[in-house]
Formats: structure tokens, sequence, C-alpha cells
């Protein structure tokens, strides 16, 4: 679950309650949901919050995390820790008195895209990129899971069929991989921009339609592998076993970037050869 859906349930869990004046809490740490918060004395610890505005007047010593809120400083307030802002502002008159990283949604954009340029082979630089590759690890154990419940056969279908032609399954990834990336690569060259880039658009919608379906089939046939089971009412806990091997050995230095880029190219060879887990033969009925 990511933080924003366990922060949603926090939210709607906690019971319903009008506006209330802002707290002036004191202590090791701080939590709040729904309500604004100003914190006009010191805390020793964090702060976190969901769908409410904090005022920090004070010394926070910890982090602070701000879901659905904004965050405002008054002349004595600092963060010791992190802040992190998501779903709201951040206003504060010049550089934010923060002593350890700022988040906020752009900042997360370059830090991800800075990822996607590093090297697989290199070191992340910072912990906030490992916690960026576990939400997007548990972003990807949701969104299998979900298709696995709206598609179960094609699912199983595609697994099977994948231990059958596993080789095949990794060839026809790598050329798959290849086609897509020349068709982009020729759109974008012979076609004028007002075409090229609805063009492009689509190829990298089939490219991770393919590679999100393909995934979870490999996540499927892992965990049926190591849990000796092929029923559907085991189908996802062998998914979520399967995706806990994969996803965990991706987060070993050197090794696991390469894992999971091998990884994902045999799961588009696994979408485009058993057509997205379609029956092999179609009966008519007279």
């Amino acid at each position: 679950m990511t933080p924003a859906a366990f922060a949603t349930l926090l939210w709607l869990a906690a019971p319903p309650t009008g506006p209330a004046a802002p707290a002036s809490p004191s202590g090791s740490a701080v939590t709040t949901f729904g309500r604004d918060l100003a914190i006009s004395s010191p805390v020793q610890g964090r702060v976190l919050a969901a769908f409410a505005n904090i005022r920090i007047e004070a010394p926070v010593s910890g982090d602070v995390v701000v879901w659905g809120g904004d965050v405002s400083f008054g002349p004595a307030g600092s963060v010791g820790g992190n802040l992190s802002v998501f779903g709201g502002d951040l206003r504060a008159d010049g550089t934010p008195p923060v002593q350890g990283v700022v988040s906020t949604p752009g900042s997360l954009l370059r830090l991800y895209l800075a990822e996607m340029r590093r090297a697989p082979w290199e070191l992340p630089a910072s912990r906030t990129v490992w916690g960026l590759r576990l939400l997007s690890l548990a972003a990807w154990l949701a969104v299998t899971l979900l298709l696995l419940r709206l598609f179960g056969a094609p699912f199983a279908r595609a697994a099977a069929r994948a231990e059958e032609m596993f080789t095949t399954s990794a060839l026809a990834g790598v050329l798959s991989v290849l086609t897509l990336f020349l068709a982009a690569a020729a759109v974008l060259a012979l076609l004028p921009s007002v075409l090229s880039v609805p063009a492009v658009l689509l190829v990298a919608t089939v490219a991770v339609a393919a590679k999100v379906f393909g995934m979870g089939s490999l996540f499927l046939l892992l965990g049926q592998k190591l849990l000796r089971r092929v029923s559907a009412r085991h189908r996802p806990a062998a998914l979520a076993a399967g995706f806990a091997v994969l996803g965990g050995l991706s987060l070993v230095p050197w090794l696991g970037p390469l894992l999971w880029i091998a990884a994902s190219i045999l799961a588009v060879g696994i979408a485009v050869l058993t057509g997205f887990g379609a029956p092999r033969f179609r009966v008519r009925l007279a």
C-alpha cells in the first residue's frame, strides 16, 4: 500500500469532525488527520498530517510529512529532519528552514528523472531514492493484484504458456522492445509533430501495457513455482510471493536493476507472445 492510500484509509477511519481550532502541541511526536495544526512549542520528534494544514512556529527536531495540506513557517519555525509535502503547497519566505531534504512532487519528479539517467550499476545517492523505489514496488504490487482480480484467467494462461516457451518469450521480448523503440524513432523522424507526438504516446501506451501485464504474469509464474499451487484461489498469494522474490532482488545493488531490466524485457515478450493471455482456440457455436 502506498503512503497516499494509507493516509486516505486513516482519514476515512477517523470520526467525522468539523473544523477545529489549531492545536499547540509539544512532546515527542504529533499526528493529525483532518485538523489544521499550529506548532507553537518545540516538538522532539516528527509531525505527520493528512488532509490538514500545518503552521510551524517552533522547532521540530524530526521529520515533517504532510499529505493533502499546506505547510507554512513562522519566524521561529524550523525542521531538523526532512520535510515532505504532497497534495499541498509549501509556503516560506526564501529558503525553507529545513536541515534535511525538502520533498515535493516537483522535487520527486526531478529525482525520478535523475534516477532514470543513472546507470544500473551505480548506487542510489540518497535515502529518498530508496524510498521512491519502495513506493514504485508497492504500486507494482497493487496494480498487478488489481489486474489479477479483473483478468485472472488471461494472467493464468499467459503464465502457463510462458513456462512452456520461456526461451521463446525472452527472444520475443528483445525483438518487441527493439521494434517499439525503432517505431517510435521512425515516427519522430518522419512525421510532423502534430502526428508524431500522438503516435509516440500510442507506442508508449502499448509498451507500458505489455510490460505491466507481462510482469504480472511473471510474478504469478514465479509464485506458482514457489508455492506449488496453480488453483484460482491461490493466485493472489502466488502473485504476491513471486513479486516478493523479484522485487526483493531488484533492490540488491549492482545486480538488482539489471535483473529487473531483464525481467521487463521478458515480460514484454510474454505479453506479445501470448496475445495478453488470449485463449489458444476459439470455439464458435452453431
